[in-house]
This record gives C-alpha cells, structure tokens and sequence, in this order.
C-alpha cells in the first residue's frame, strides 16, 4: 500500500461522513449571480458550495472536500486532475480565495508586547500590519526554513526560508521565535 493510499484509509476511518465522489458525476459551475454550485448526477443541486483542503500542507491538490452553503459534508474528491479544465479552474478560484496566503518578503517591524505579537511586514501583495495572540499560537515551523503566522483575525501569511530574508528580518525574527 503507497503513502497516500494508507493516508487516504487512515482518513476514511477517522472520517467516515466523507463519500467519495466520482468525477464522472460532478458538475461544477457559476450561476447567474456568481455563486460557486454542484450538481451531481443530475438528481442532487447544491448552491454556495465551499471548496476545502483535508490536507492543506500535505496535500494541497488533493482530497479536497466540498461543502454545502450550511457547512454540511457533501463529499470529497481524491484528485481534482482528473477533471474538466473548466471545473479544476472554478476549484482552483474557489481554494485560493478561501486559503489566500500571502508570502512575506521582509519584516519591517515585530514586537511583543503582553503576550501579543504585532508585525510590519513586507508581502507578495504589499505592505501589511497584523496582530497575533502569541508565539505559540502564532508560528507555525514547517521545516526546512518554511515559518506559517496565524494573525489574530485567522488570516496566515508564509515565510518560505527566513534564513533567506535580508539580516534586519532574520534578526526581528529571531527575537520572537
């Protein structure tokens, strides 16, 4: 049995509401006011469905479980790859919208103060400032150089080697971690 068959048996024990579904049965698409739906086998219709990651660190592209618009199980599908392109698209918007993690690029300022860590910080997308509850719940070490912040309101922002940030960076980072 490979890796990932033994993870996907672990994962079907540990959560057995989750029906796997055929690729061959699922519509993915947009209606007229922009809302994510499925139709499956053109006898179930969800609206506002969800798209979510099982394995968000592991597996990103894989077993990625749908959800109705009441946050109720629909199902899971193993590999997206095997879609239409159209469908892996709508997929893909819909994850990278709801796991939207900017990268950051320099720390600019990150100080604690009272258990809180508040940061300045340098990203893929701009400058921006957030606050965390504190350094456990904050950082997550990946390996490998690779840091993961959780800010206070649940957004993340990534790190992919702090030994590569410029010398202040590593230095207010080294403060804090």
């Amino acid at each position: 049995m490979s890796k990932l068959d033994h993870q996907h048996s672990l994962l079907v024990e540990q959560e057995p509401h989750y029906d796997q579904l055929e690729p061959g049965s699922l519509r993915f698409f947009r209606d007229a006011s922009g809302r994510f739906r499925l139709t499956i086998e053109a006898d179930r219709s969800y609206l506002d469905v969800k798209a979510v990651r099982v394995f968000p660190l592991t597996h990103p592209e894989r077993y990625i479980a749908f959800l109705s618009g009441k946050d109720k199980v629909i199902g899971m599908l193993i590999d997206t790859s095997v879609l239409d392109e159209a469908s892996q698209k709508l997929i893909r918007e819909d994850l990278e919208r709801r796991y939207f993690t900017p990268t950051i690029r320099r720390v600019v300022s990150l100080r604690e103060e009272y258990g809180a860590i508040y940061s300045v910080v340098e990203t893929d997308h701009g400058e921006r400032e957030f606050v965390a509850k504190g350094i456990r719940d904050t950082i997550e070490d990946l390996g490998d150089g690779e840091l993961l912040f959780a800010d206070a309101d649940g957004n993340r922002f990534r790190i992919e080697d702090w030994r590569a940030l410029d010398v202040r960076s590593r230095r207010l980072l080294e403060r804090v971690v």
